[in-house]
């Protein structure tokens, strides 16, 4: 696997978003790293870049909705295997 993934990334409050390769985390402890294979930019994404709201560590990695594959399993993870499928809601800060 790649140590870098294409990510749409907003650049800084009420920036412009661009498209970036950016390192892929490790998952930490409870956290699983998901192989998105679709993403959604909802209306809280937009918010964020126009009114500047909920996110204050730039650059970040938008895009609350995504269904993908279990990649990798933090430590403590029991509910889940590599390979299942997925769909999650959430905010990820680079």
């Amino acid at each position: 696997m790649s140590a870098q993934q294409k990510a749409l990334v907003l650049q800084s409050k009420f920036g412009e978003f661009a498209v970036e390769s950016t390192p892929i985390p490790k998952p930490g402890p409870g956290e699983l790293l998901v192989k998105v294979q679709t993403a959604a930019l909802n209306p809280l994404d937009w918010k964020v870049q126009k009114y500047g709201v909920v996110i204050e560590k730039y650059p970040v990695v938008l895009g609350v909705s995504i269904a993908g594959d279990v990649e990798e399993i933090g430590e403590g993870v029991t509910n889940f295997s590599k390979g299942d499928r997925v769909l999650a809601c959430f905010i990820r800060c680079l």
